[in-house]
């Protein structure tokens, strides 16, 4: 897998050099920061290679506008390595407060992104996501979270549905997202240990996820729009969890 971009880069030279085989670099490029970069992977014994123009541009698919801005620098790393859910309730096991997420079919890895870099701002302690019609972590999602995925832990899970009894049977209140319902966000307190389901760009929540769910909330919209970006209502409701615990 490809990570792309200074920052990313950078993230997972700080967090996990071990899953970086080789940095490859533009060769006319030669600013400070870049040279800093550059310095501390070779000081972990890491592969730094060169390449004219010609030859680093065929590292990126042209046709594929999820690669973005190389700004010149890429890192080729080993696939991403998932954590069990089960082994993320266990690292819970002793807190008094957890904040999980899942997202039911998200498919677009800015969003994904997006969403991963607020959880990891906002505290929360883990991802879910499905193997089936999701988006995985590839190279756009952790350019798009800034290097966010190798500060928290992430599972993919064949059956969510089974996964969402396990998180509730774990003493999880599984708190769904909706368009509608008759609690609104700001009147609603969560749990010590909730789950947030979010659902896709398109369908939104599926009927049998709803039906999983302890509670429903909807977020309140004074506009003439009737809906937010998965990736913006992920993180409206998770700093309103924070605040709720940071100032109860």
């Amino acid at each position: 897998m490809l990570v792309i971009g200074r920052n990313p880069v950078n993230e997972v030279l700080k967090f996990n050099p071990a899953s970086i085989k080789r940095i490859i670099m533009l060769d006319s490029l030669t600013d400070s920061k870049l040279k800093e970069l550059i310095h501390k992977a070779e000081s972990k014994n890491i592969l730094v290679d060169k390449l004219s123009k010609i030859e680093f541009i065929k590292l990126i698919d042209p046709k594929d506008k999820s690669d973005g801005i190389s700004q010149g620098i890429v890192a080729e790393v080993e696939d991403f390595t998932y954590s069990k859910t089960t082994e993320i309730l266990k690292s819970l096991n002793d807190a008094e407060t957890g904040t999980l997420i899942i997202l039911d079919e998200v498919q677009d890895p800015h969003n994904f992104g997006a969403i991963i870099r607020t959880a990891v701002c906002a505290g929360a302690d883990g991802i879910v996501i499905s193997d089936k019609n999701s988006v995985k972590v590839n190279h756009t999602v952790v350019k798009s979270s800034s290097g966010a995925t190798n500060y928290i832990k992430i599972s993919k899970e064949p059956n969510i549905y089974k996964t969402i009894e396990v998180i509730k049977d774990s003493g999880y209140k599984i708190i769904g997202t909706v368009l509608r319902s008759s609690v609104e966000l700001f009147n609603f307190t969560f749990p010590q240990k909730c789950a947030l389901v979010l659902g896709s760009e398109g369908e939104g929540l599926r009927k049998n996820i709803i039906n999983l769910c302890d509670h429903l909330v909807t977020i309140p919209l004074n506009g003439k729009i009737d809906s937010l970006n998965v990736s913006v209502s992920a993180g409206i409701i998770l700093y309103e969890i924070l605040r709720q615990r940071k100032f109860s």
